[in-house]
């Protein structure tokens, strides 16, 4: 019993809760202390899973013995430490809540001691939400964040605020060579075009070569002929090092900070590439010059563009953080490459057909880390989240969580997903998302499988192209 007692003493101690332990011998029971059943949280003022107001201040802790609170080792609320007090066998926590948020209440292993009984009680987790979420009202979006945008760009944009709360936007992405094959694929198994399809400067270091060549903007300019939209993101492939730099061998440019799928990682640094002078900076300004080149001659054909770089910038808030050179030394230098990208593109190139598409990584319990993520409503069109689910629920936690961000003053939608999230679950939900973007399954066109790599058969495609929530390509009025 003693050595038992002597490794909790210093840890209550530390906050000075040694006078709530009594001295006792070597097979004595603390005085007072009443060790005949168990130490355990006998009821919380608020239920796992329940739904709160989001005026709640207090979530109060009650137990089966007089309590102590050990504040080295705190309560947090998605992640962050909490106000604590203790008094008799209650512990009262102090929290501020957001409207229509998920929350994620955790009391370590090592936090509620039993005064005088020399033990703490288990870890708990309580999850949560809060009613009242912000809803998306047309008249309360605000407009493109670039005064001179063109007017085929506010054409678009005024489109898609008209068609929220009644429809979603079908889409996919266009295979990795700068063509329509996916798309045609969709087509193939659900006889619809896809209202938007999104295309990827992944292979900017070898454009130009006879399998990529990013000048032909045929597959996009046939898309927007056709009265559909065209999107396009950046899969920004860097030097690993300065020696694949000064050598430009594209074998050695990636993306990701971990070597994936036979590549080879790269340690790029987002903060020098910040500086000028930098070879890194240099880099990087090469690249946008050459992105640039390519954007003039969508924006020359009167092409808008919804605009989508420094995709999943934070990668994953919950478990290995970054992804991405881009987000990998955190928000504010991404944020400052992310204002870089709009000064040197809009107010030194003169592209004024973007749309502005930012990404959020939304995950439960870390909403507030989302958020401090994010750019911002002044330099941001819309917020995209992109959702690889098992299957086609509605992600309403997630659709509130970025209206919430944006505090119903953007459009929200799905930048990228796997299965589809089925229309009618979305809109019985209230999850009126701006238009949904389903990834490629390489070479589907070819294979001729009609299941793609996530699950989407045949079958279930056209049931959601032919969803009276969705629009396709053939209902698009001329945006022109």
């Amino acid at each position: 019993m003693k050595k038992l007692y002597n490794k909790i003493l210093p840890i209550i101690a530390s906050v000075a809760l040694a006078g709530a332990f009594t001295a006792c011998g070597e097979d004595d029971t603390p005085t007072g202390a009443d060790t005949s059943k168990p130490f355990v949280c006998e009821s919380v003022s608020v239920e796992d899973g329940a739904e709160v107001s989001p005026e709640l201040s207090v979530v109060t802790l009650n137990y089966s013995h007089p309590v102590a609170v050990n504040n080295a080792s705190p309560i947090t609320l998605n992640g962050e430490a909490q106000t604590s007090t203790f008094e008799q066998n209650t512990v009262s926590v102090k929290v501020s809540l957001k409207p229509g948020n998920s929350y994620e209440l955790f009391v370590p292993a090592n936090c509620v001691a039993h005064i005088n009984g020399a033990r703490f009680a288990d870890a708990m987790t309580i999850k949560f939400t809060t009613s009242g979420a912000v809803e998306i009202k047309p008249s309360d979006i605000l407009p493109l964040v670039n005064a001179n945008a063109t007017a085929q760009a506010k054409n678009v944009y005024n489109f898609l605020i008209e068609q929220n709360g009644k429809k979603i936007l079908s889409g996919a992405m266009a295979n990795v060579n700068n063509n329509n094959d996916f798309p045609g694929w969709v087509k193939s198994v659900s006889g619809k075009d896809v209202a938007i399809i999104g295309y990827d400067f992944i292979h900017l270091p070898e454009s130009g070569q006879n399998w990529i060549d990013y000048s032909d903007i045929t597959p996009a300019k046939t898309q927007w002929n056709a009265n559909g939209l065209v999107s396009y993101m950046w899969h920004w492939r860097v030097p690993t090092d300065k020696a694949a730099y000064d050598a430009k061998d594209v074998n050695k440019y990636d993306s990701s900070i971990k070597a994936e799928n036979g590549g080879s990682g790269t340690e790029f640094d987002i903060r020098e590439a910040l500086k000028d002078g930098t070879w890194q900076n240099e880099c990087i300004m090469a690249d946008i010059d050459k992105v640039a080149g390519y954007l003039k001659l969508l924006q020359a054909e009167n092409i808008p563009v919804l605009w989508r770089p420094l995709h999943e910038a934070a990668g994953s808030y919950k478990y290995n953080g970054a992804w991405f050179w881009w987000g990998r030394y955190g928000d504010e230098y991404t944020k400052q490459l992310w204002e870089l990208l709009y000064d040197r593109l809009v107010n030194h190139h003169g592209l004024n057909n973007l749309i502005w598409v930012w990404t959020a990584q939304c995950e439960a319990g870390y909403e507030d880390r989302m958020a401090a993520s994010y750019p911002g409503n002044d330099k941001v069109d819309i917020v995209g989240v992109d959702i690889y689910a098992d299957d086609d629920s509605a992600q309403k936690d997630v659709y509130n969580a970025l209206v919430a961000m944006t505090e119903g003053k953007r459009l929200v939608t799905i930048s990228e997903t796997g299965r589809i999230q089925n229309p009618d679950k979305c809109f019985t939900a209230g999850a009126t998302w701006s238009w949904f973007n389903l990834w490629y399954t390489y070479n589907q066109h070819i294979s001729g499988d009609t299941t793609d790599g996530f699950g989407n058969t045949a079958e279930s495609v056209k049931a959601v192209l032919e969803s009276p929530y969705v629009i396709n390509r053939d209902a698009m009025p001329s945006l022109k």
